[in-house]
């Protein structure tokens, strides 16, 4: 099996280059939720951030994922992401 940190290296290339498929294929493999979220937010597959963002389970994941949502008007998503990042604050008190 191919080294992780190799492979999160050459997601974060895939990414940065703006090659949005192949850096979501890479970080699915490692298991990156943090990153596919992000990434899946530029591919505009929004159910699949929010998934992705759940699994990573990170206030800042949900905040961008959240504000991506609202940008592209999905409101339902949007709502998903935010009650998400009360539950991170609250749980966090």
């Amino acid at each position: 099996m191919p080294n992780v940190a190799n492979l999160q290296n050459v997601g974060d290339r895939l990414y940065d280059e703006a090659l949005y498929e192949a850096a979501k294929i890479i970080f699915a493999f490692i298991s990156n939720w943090a990153k596919l979220a992000i990434t899946l937010v530029k591919l505009k597959q929004f159910q699949g951030a929010v998934d992705a963002a759940r699994k990573a389970n990170s206030a800042k994941t949900w905040k961008e994922v959240c504000f991506a949502c609202v940008d592209a008007e999905e409101f339902r998503l949007a709502q998903i992401c935010g009650l998400n990042i009360i539950i991170q604050v609250i749980c966090c008190i």
